[in-house]
């Protein structure tokens, strides 16, 4: 698992469990112990020490995907909630409850201030009730850049920044373009963060696209809040892919050319305004604007928040993509993958949509499965193990996922063990890597081309894809008698305030095998089970 996965679930569970995020220096002890020999902490510098605390916090703040980048719509509502149960506990819950969430920020401040303060001291008293503040205005501003408002807004004045300060470093007439300070920005921000290439090249996209918009030699301090209205009323009229499918022509031709028809979601102008938003607040602390001139401008679109952006398959539909030719007989498993022909080809083609239909696992995970990763209990339950050396979403990822008793009779298992004996314990290695490293970007491209040669309603194609199939296990597990905790495990899904997982350690594949193999689909698979006796191929 790589540092910026890691950074960003440690950031994730801090959240959630309480350790704000950037709070707890990686550099001191929490177990601070001072002796008599520590200066005591004195009234007239807890103010200063809590100002400092929340401007530390503020600036890990700043270094994360707020909202995390591919994140389904159930973890984040998931993290929402958790979020505003934070904050409600920080605002009304008694000294009893707020004790853990308090006595371990002050800890950690006085660790790094090398001080001491004794409990019912009135400088400990007074330091205890400015960190709550603290971290009720830090959980108040993570909940807004949730939804997108990253404009701080700072209610408690014990931390608005003190306006004296800035009047010794006035903002000068800057001479930066945009371009310019689109790249500083990348270079001197975003580029620093521990993020995936994927998501910097994304960055760079979305910069390039701005640039380009606002005009790459327009002197930055010239850019005003109507430009920028412009801009937002613009991405309301682009149609998705818009700078691929027309490379040579400008964003007002593109409006021209795609008036009627289909344009970027929410989510993607959201991405866009976000993105300007940062910059020029970037920008502005940089003494480069004086003003972030785009703040609080949102997409012209409704939030797609609560709508379902996914849609699982339907019986008959789930019928048609098991009697296509990859299932009955094709020509081939790669240009004749929709072609009737004499050949059972068994590979990923096969398989991934069956795993998904019967596991709910994530594309990604199954791509990474190897023969390894395909085992059987003592108490012979076979099961997929998803180990935390894989590229998973999340630690709670990390699980035991039952193999489904229909997988077991369409010969998954026997043709598992005739990968292993053949020396190919890379289960899927005939799906290669995406530029960004991952086979998912190019499987996903493939089952979409799968998908248009099967009969869709015309207003559900869009909201049907390889994802799909997790929303459908989820649907049929949800009419099984599997406990929420059960399900949510089945699923790799992050449960921090009920019992069972917490972090690495959940229920086993032989307390999760009955749920499992209670999800049915009304689909007539008898052809696939007459598969199990083919030789390999």
């Amino acid at each position: 698992m790589d540092t910026a996965r890691i950074e960003a679930q440690r950031r994730f569970a801090e959240a959630i469990h309480g350790k704000p995020s950037g709070i707890i220096s990686r550099t001191v002890r929490l177990s601070w112990t001072p002796d008599a020999t520590v200066p005591e902490l004195r009234e007239n510098q807890v103010e200063v020490l809590a100002k400092e605390f929340f401007a530390r916090a503020l600036a890990e703040m700043d270094k994360e995907e707020l909202p995390p980048v591919g994140w389904e719509a159930d973890a984040l509502a998931n993290y929402r909630v958790e979020l505003a149960d934070r904050l409600a506990l920080l605002t009304r819950g008694s000294p009893e409850e707020l004790e853990g969430l308090l006595d371990g920020a002050q800890t950690s401040i006085l660790a790094r201030s090398r001080l001491r303060a004794e409990p019912c001291n009135p400088s400990y008293d007074l330091l205890k009730n400015f960190v709550r503040r603290a971290l009720i205005q830090l959980a108040a501003i993570r909940l807004a850049r949730l939804d997108g408002d990253f404009s701080d807004n700072i209610g408690d004045r014990l931390f608005r920044p003190d306006l004296t300060d800035n009047r010794s470093a006035p903002v000068r007439q800057s001479s930066a373009t945009v371009r310019e300070v689109a790249d500083r920005y990348f270079d001197e921000d975003l580029a620093i963060r521990s993020v995936t290439e994927k998501t910097s090249l994304k960055h760079k996209a979305l910069l390039s696209e701005i640039s380009a918009f606002f005009g790459e030699q327009t002197l930055i301090c010239n850019v005003e809040r109507p430009d920028c209205l412009r801009f937002r009323d613009v991405l309301a009229k682009l149609p998705p892919n818009f700078s691929k499918s027309y490379p040579r022509l400008s964003v007002e031709e593109i409006v021209a050319k795609n008036e009627g028809g289909a344009t970027l979601a929410w989510e993607t102008q959201n991405n866009y305004l976000t993105m300007l938003v940062k910059m020029l607040a970037w920008a502005k602390g940089e003494r480069l604007v004086s003003d972030n001139v785009a703040e609080n401008i949102k997409p012209r679109v409704p939030s797609s928040t609560g709508q379902r952006k996914r849609l699982p398959f339907k019986t008959d539909e789930l019928s048609r993509i098991f009697s296509a030719p990859i299932y009955t007989g094709c020509k081939d498993d790669e240009h004749g993958h929709a072609k009737p022909g004499p050949h059972i080809i068994r590979r990923s083609r096969y398989w991934l949509p069956l795993i998904a239909l019967y596991s709910g696992m994530r594309l990604n995970e199954i791509l990474q499965l190897s023969a390894d990763h395909v085992r059987v209990s003592a108490n012979g339950t076979p099961f997929f193990l998803l180990t935390p050396d894989m590229e998973l979403k999340t630690e709670a990822a990390v699980r035991e996922v039952p193999v489904h008793q229909r997988l077991v009779d369409c010969g998954f298992l026997a043709w598992v063990d005739m990968q292993r004996e053949a020396g190919k314990p890379d289960l899927f290695d005939d799906v290669p890597e995406s530029k960004h490293g991952y086979r998912s970007d190019i499987f996903s491209k493939r089952y979409a081309t799968f998908l248009k040669s099967i009969s869709l309603a015309d207003d559900r194609r869009s909201k049907l894809c390889f994802h799909s199939f997790r929303h459908t296990f989820k649907d049929a597990l949800n009419d099984t008698d599997a406990p929420e905790g059960e399900m949510d495990e089945i699923c790799g899904w992050a449960r921090s305030k009920k019992t069972g997982r917490r972090y690495g350690t959940g229920f086993s594949a032989d307390r999760l095998k009955p749920y499992v193999d209670q999800v049915a689909y009304d689909v007539d698979l008898s052809h696939l089970v007459a598969h199990a006796c083919l030789p390999l191929g």
